[in-house]
């Protein structure tokens, strides 16, 4: 059955987004270049880098401007940052302007304390004059086109999604994301898919649903319950990017492909080379490792091959195990690797 989605105003700019629906969120530690180029194997349409500090930026870190990883790049990819000072937010994307990219999207729902606490990410939620600051300084600044991630509010006193949204339409951006929690929930409780169908229902523009996602059925009804554009993955894609494989199948009316172990085990294996490559020996391992925390979930014997695997950050020895593993081991039920969505 062909999902539901509302009919809307496709930017000139961004003809491409018109068959978008599986987007990859920007997590800080996760979604390098690397687990980038994974995820799209399996069906994501978009990807994002780390998120970036404008500051950072702007001040020449080399550590942050390693996050912006995409020379190269096949497929859609997109950059964002963070920041509270409208004047360095415009600088680091003038800066950016040299990179490879299609859009530059501005953290406005990141609830992480170290982003909230120097007035970044959803703290802007709570500043909406700043907040269009912010977009507008960013926007004279961009080559490309300028989205934004927003959550519901920053508590449920101050739910502004809807003024927020409008604001954001207004100054031009092409679509926005929201995620269904406010800043004060975090990542706690249910995400409030009310809030998504409302916004998707007030704008003209595509919005992108974010929140509680984590299998082919969730998707199913996300979709139903919102008619939303299309849906960002967070962490409900760490260690499990066929997900993106279960919404695909979802979008095109076929079955749920099941994943093998061997394949989860060689997909494994992949990602630690391209680590390794990006990051070196050590670092590279050590990466894969919050994958591997979730992806093995459910298995038995998981545990153990766990424990095997953290013993070492010798990438040869870990795609060893991991050989081992998938010569001695079968197929998994698909319903075992469902994962918790942000």
């Amino acid at each position: 059955m062909t999902l539901d989605r509302k009919n809307v105003r496709i930017d000139p700019r961004t003809p491409w987004l018109a068959g978008v629906r599986r987007l990859l969120s920007p997590m800080a530690g996760v979604t390098d270049r690397p687990f980038r180029d994974i995820c799209r194997r399996f069906g994501a349409d978009m990807g994002f880098c780390e998120f970036a500090s404008a500051s950072g930026l702007t001040y020449g870190g080399e550590a942050t401007w390693r996050l912006v990883d995409t020379d190269g790049e096949q497929g859609l990819v997109g950059v964002q940052i963070f920041g509270n000072d409208p004047e360095h937010m415009a600088t680091a994307a003038r800066l950016l302007r040299d990179k490879r990219m299609d859009v530059l999207d501005i953290n406005f729902g990141c609830p992480a304390k170290k982003v909230v606490k120097k007035c970044g990410g959803s703290a802007l939620l709570a500043d909406v004059p700043l907040l269009e600051k912010i977009v507008r300084a960013v926007v004279a600044e961009s080559t490309v086109p300028v989205t934004a991630k927003i959550r519901s509010g920053w508590d449920t006193g101050s739910v502004n999604y809807r003024e927020v949204g409008l604001l954001l339409q207004e100054a031009g951006v092409p679509w926005v994301t929201i995620h269904g929690r406010t800043r004060a929930q975090k990542f706690t409780g249910a995400a409030d898919w009310d809030h998504i169908a409302d916004l998707v229902e007030l704008l003209e523009i595509p919005v992108i649903g974010n929140g509680d996602v984590t299998d082919a059925e969730s998707y199913r009804r996300m979709v139903a319950h919102t008619r939303c554009h299309g849906v960002m993955i967070g962490r409900g894609a760490i260690g499990n990017p066929w997900l993106f494989a279960a919404m695909r199948a979802v979008d095109e009316d076929r079955p749920v492909p099941e994943i093998a172990f061997a394949e989860m085990c060689a997909v494994t294996c992949d990602h630690i080379r391209g680590e390794v490559t990006a990051r070196g020996e050590k670092r590279g391992c050590l990466v894969v490792r919050k994958h591997i925390a979730r992806t093995f979930r459910g298995y038995p014997g998981a545990a153990a091959l766990r424990r095997r695997l953290y013993a070492t950050v010798r990438s040869q020895e870990m795609i060893a195990i991991l050989e081992e593993a998938a010569a001695a081991g079968g197929p998994l039920p698909a319903g075992n690797f469902s994962r918790e969505e942000t």
